[in-house]
């Protein structure tokens, strides 16, 4: 029976049920023994009625996967400060390995923020970890979190994992700006999905109705770039995947085209999503003025 998504919180439980899976696997790419307690039981119902969910987990890992590796190789170069906006019910600041002296603030929906703070309390984060309650979308409430993140830190690294897709074009222009504004923040993590107008499985559009796929670009990189921020590093969901053994499964029918066709097309389409480190430019961008000014 499907289970309806209630609003975009409701992706966050749907994400962690995929990774309280992983974590149940023998040959687990990542540990995530806290992903149970967070997804609860509206998680996993929600995840076990998607259709295609071999799919679905098979990206998730691979982009969580990718997504550690990228944060590792931030902090190895001095990166001070994570703003993880959107985190929804990541772990990372009690799974990976971290400096203790890293700065990581979480910033999701104040709801989503008391659930998770609510179900972790008996637990210990192995960095300095703070939680922001805000809707993302308030540009006021947005650009006072960057202006303090500039005061307090001198590298800091932003992550939208799972985040930028319920963004509007325009929203995603504005965060961006806001991003390159601040003078702290010198890297992005994203995850991206570079399939222009891709159709989403049958079924998911009426399940996703609440939390609509928003951003439309016909070029994810090109879009980014026109706002300040170059792809550095790029990690596809086929090329962490066959890093890590994880092919693609056999879902039927799309998994089982997929494996019938030659390797460099297969490659070519599983290669259009994945994760993406980008650097801020310092010229040809003019940020957003509003923001701009409240950082002089």
């Amino acid at each position: 029976m499907s289970v309806m998504i209630t609003d975009v919180s409701d992706t966050a439980l749907w994400i962690a049920a995929v990774r309280a899976n992983e974590d149940a696997r023998e040959d687990a790419v990542f540990r995530d023994p806290l992903a149970s307690i967070l997804a609860g039981e509206r998680g996993c119902r929600i995840a076990r009625s998607f259709s295609r969910s071999a799919m679905m987990a098979w990206g998730v890992v691979a982009r969580t996967s990718a997504i550690d590796r990228l944060i590792e190789e931030s902090l190895s170069s001095g990166v001070d400060t994570v703003l993880n906006l959107g985190a929804g019910m990541d772990t990372r600041p009690y799974r990976m390995t971290l400096p203790p002296q890293v700065r990581w603030i979480e910033v999701d929906f104040p709801n989503v923020v008391a659930a998770k703070t609510d179900r972790l309390l008996e637990y210990a984060p192995v960095c300095r970890l703070e939680r922001v309650g805000m809707d993302l979308l308030n540009r006021s409430s947005r650009s006072e979190l960057l202006v303090r993140c500039a005061e307090q830190s001198k590298n800091t690294l932003v992550i939208t994992e799972g985040v930028i897709s319920y963004f509007s074009n325009e929203d995603a222009v504005a965060l961006a700006h806001d991003l390159h504004a601040a003078p702290s923040i010198r890297c992005w993590i994203q995850d991206f999905d570079n399939a222009g107008q891709r159709r989403l499985p049958r079924g998911w559009e009426r399940q996703l109705n609440a939390a609509p796929f928003l951003l439309k670009v016909n070029d994810w990189f090109e879009f980014f770039e026109a706002a300040g921020w170059r792809s550095h590093r790029m990690i596809s969901n086929i090329e962490e995947a066959e890093r890590i053994h994880r092919p693609y499964p056999l879902d039927f029918p799309f998994g089982l085209i997929l494996r019938a066709l030659p390797r460099d097309m297969r490659t070519r389409i599983l290669g259009l999503s994945g994760a993406v480190l980008l650097d801020k430019q310092t010229t040809g961008v003019s940020p957003s003025r509003p923001f701009a000014r409240s950082l002089q």
